[in-house]
């Protein structure tokens, strides 16, 4: 299956039915719009491209054709399985597979807990159980599914970076999108965001995570850059403050 976005081209495993359901009737041209001129902003074709949370390969696929490497993290074993072949259906030799969550700790942890795996709502935030299901979200409306959780392996910001032989100065965009499990890996890369100020962007889950959760990352990575961006649909950067995304409630987020 050929999927065409902003004069770039890539493939969809022809036997992976979730995949292709998905992309179909155009989503992709509906889906996320900020996240593909963001993107397109950064673009550099001699940059990294860190994908966290690379799911069954939206961003990833597309962002192969604009960067020179990608690395793609994905932890869900039923996303990775989709992922997998819709990466081989390619031609792209840019891609890093991560079998692995980004996480505070190397490690084991806990995962899924929010419908079914491979559903893209998959978070970390299941390994603490009790405090995960101690307030309402749209985790607790739609119900904690307990066979629908697993344990994956995790590893550190600086561990990814040793192992994979990566000059910071080299990359260009860092994308996080992780259903809340931004509330355990924002405050474990402190350091290196301090350190390097890779561009980075954000998804905030307010759907997953306490008001206070989403206050502390907010002031943590305020503290770290000096400027940060909305995007439009429409492709217009705008440069707002803490006042405004609290007081609008904007989920994604670019710090500079």
């Amino acid at each position: 299956m050929k999927i065409v976005k902003n004069n770039h081209t890539f493939l969809i495993s022809e036997d992976e039915p979730y995949s292709i359901e998905w992309f179909s009737d155009n989503k992709i041209n509906k889906w996320e719009q900020d996240s593909f001129h963001i993107f397109e902003h950064y673009k550099n074709n001699k940059g990294i491209y860190i994908d966290i949370g690379a799911w069954i390969g939206p961003t990833t696929l597309y962002c192969a054709n604009i960067y020179k490497k990608v690395i793609a993290i994905e932890p869900d074993p039923v996303a990775l399985y989709r992922l997998k072949k819709n990466i081989i259906a390619n031609n792209f030799n840019n891609i890093v597979l991560i079998e692995k969550g980004l996480s505070s700790e190397n490690g084991i942890s806990k995962f899924g807990g929010n419908g079914e795996l491979g559903n893209s709502e998959s978070t970390l935030l299941i390994a603490n159980k009790k405090e995960y299901l101690s307030y309402e979200g749209r985790h607790t409306k739609k119900g904690y599914t307990q066979n629908e959780i697993t344990e994956i392996e995790t590893i550190t910001i600086e561990n990814l970076i040793e192992q994979q032989k990566i000059d910071p100065h080299n990359i260009s965009l860092i994308k996080m999108d992780i259903e809340g499990g931004e509330k355990i890996v924002v405050p474990s890369l402190v350091k290196f965001l301090n350190t390097y100020k890779p561009v980075f962007y954000i998804s905030l889950h307010r759907c997953f995570l306490k008001e206070s959760d989403i206050n502390q990352i907010i002031d943590i990575l305020f503290d770290i850059y000096d400027k940060c961006f909305c995007f439009t649909d429409y492709g217009k950067k705008k440069l707002i403050d803490k006042t405004f995304i609290k007081t609008k409630k904007i989920n994604c987020l670019v710090f500079e």
